[in-house]
């Protein structure tokens, strides 16, 4: 599976509404969330589940993507902080758990990654 760091891939794709358009809308608002986790103290966030077939970039101006995977800090208060962002944002967008999301995060917690998804 191919991942891209987030903030190089967003600011470097055409699209308008590159990541989640459901949930950001246009490219910049999806920036400024990226930044928002590193701010927090994400070490890396990565752009995954790219679509970017040649029709899409075609029509789009370029790939898109609804998922984000972020290496978590091992400072504790800098991970919590981010998981609680993360709690926050799916509760805001109705996601819960028994969509897959979550649980899934409950494995990756352990690898110290936290996964982002809107569908």
């Amino acid at each position: 599976m191919e991942t891209y760091e987030a903030l190089e891939w967003l600011n470097n794709n055409n699209n308008p509404s590159a990541l989640a358009s459901n949930r950001f809308g246009e490219t910049v608002n999806a920036i400024k969330f990226v930044e928002k986790l590193y701010e927090l103290g994400a070490i890396k966030v990565n752009v995954i589940g790219i679509l970017d077939e040649a029709e899409r970039i075609e029509d789009e101006g370029g790939p898109y993507a609804t998922s984000l995977i972020v290496d978590l800090p091992q400072d504790k208060e800098k991970r919590n902080k981010i998981i609680a962002f993360y709690k926050k944002e799916m509760e805001e967008q109705g996601i819960e758990e028994g969509e897959g999301i979550l649980e899934c995060n409950e494995s990756k917690l352990n690898q110290d990654k936290l996964g982002f998804g809107w569908g």
